[in-house]
């Protein structure tokens, strides 16, 4: 009895998944076919619906994004190319398509100048997605198990020097890739970014109507959440200035 209930409920889950895979595959090729016949405004809901069921790829958002640049809707462009770029951050399509988008917003900020081993190890580290690292560290793992193996089990010392030099070199290759896919997750997970959207957005010394206005961004302008109070969050940009805008003015990537 216990063996069928089983099975009932393993042949209900995979009907489930299916009939969810189907119906995604339908959305998409809807998208995709509004988007070649230039229905650019059904494009959008199509794959908005796809994202509402909770199916989220690079893919989804890049071709969301250009559904919005082709709208002219160059914020919502901005926000769904950051957030495919941070699902694949070493994607060479999205990252133009995201300066390209970029190049139509109005302001232009000088990030604060960054160390330049921390500059070359991000961006070393995001030429490759959070599952390519993972799999990379999986491989070279493996590759090192089979290594240490030989190594252990070898009569001849000229093996055993080769096998130890070279698993010295997976071992931090397997080192590497692990931890570059960890800190690519959670950047993932605790990426707290948003991208503002109203043509102007005056941005205070302090929470409140009553705070000063301090400087003033535009649509597009990418800002680093850093506090919140009430309906107000205290946002960061990329030149160091910070200060207070309301949560309504962004969508968070």
């Amino acid at each position: 009895m216990l063996r069928y209930i089983l099975n009932i409920l393993i042949i209900g889950t995979l009907s489930s998944n299916y009939v969810f895979a189907e119906n995604v595959n339908s959305l998409m090729s809807t998208a995709n076919k509004s988007y070649t016949d230039g229905k650019y405004d059904d494009a959008v809901k199509s794959y908005e619906s796809i994202l509402k069921q909770g199916y989220k790829s690079d893919v989804i958002y890049y071709n969301l994004g250009n559904a919005y640049y082709k709208l002219k809707n160059i914020p919502a462009a901005i926000l769904n190319y950051e957030r495919a770029n941070l699902l694949n951050p070493g994607d060479e399509n999205i990252n133009f398509n995201l300066d390209l988008a970029k190049t139509f917003t109005v302001d232009r900020i000088e990030p604060l100048p960054e160390f330049f081993l921390t500059t070359f190890f991000r961006k070393f580290r995001q030429t490759v997605s959070t599952n390519g690292w993972a799999y990379t560290g999986i491989i070279f793992f493996i590759i090192t198990l089979v290594l240490a193996y030989f190594f252990w089990f070898s009569y001849s010392s000229n093996l055993k020097r080769i096998t130890f030099s070279v698993g010295l070199f997976t071992v931090f290759i397997t080192t590497l890739s692990f931890t570059f896919s960890i800190q690519q997750k959670n950047n993932i997970i605790n990426h707290n970014y948003g991208i503002l959207f109203p043509s102007v957005v005056a941005v205070k010394t302090s929470p409140g109507e009553s705070g000063k206005d301090f400087f003033v961004l535009h649509a597009g302008a990418k800002v680093h959440i850093i506090d919140a109070v009430g309906d107000w969050l205290e946002i960061r940009i990329a030149d160091g200035n910070k200060g207070w805008v309301l949560k309504e003015t962004l969508e968070r990537i």
